[in-house]
């Protein structure tokens, strides 16, 4: 198994996913996932891109397994907070966190 397809194992077991729902939410089929996590493939820029977008984990990390703080996924630990809480929500409620932290952030930019 190649690093790369270690850790995006990784990400997809930390978020309690399986390999088609994984697969799904970064635009990609499951076949192609298991090629990457057996270590038989690598995957595309637009994949990682997809990836760091969609579960908000570090490049560096991603790419070549070096973080702040060697084994977090997150940036900053909030985030795995937050996105664990925001995962569980209906769209409406989540439509409702985004507008207040766009008006929190707005406050204080003022």
């Amino acid at each position: 198994m190649s690093d790369i397809g270690y850790r995006i194992k990784c990400i997809r077991k930390e978020n309690n996913l399986n390999q088609i729902q994984f697969a799904k939410s970064i635009g990609i089929s499951q076949g192609n996932l298991s090629e990457i996590e057996m270590g038989n493939s690598n995957p595309s820029a637009e994949t990682l891109i997809s990836i760091r977008a969609q579960y908000n984990v570090n490049l560096n990390w991603l790419l070549i397994g070096a973080t702040a703080e060697e084994g977090t996924t997150y940036e900053h630990e909030f985030e795995k907070k937050l996105i664990e809480v925001f995962r569980n929500l209906d769209d409406y409620d989540k439509n409702e966190i985004i507008e207040f932290i766009r008006v929190k952030i707005k406050l204080r930019s003022q």
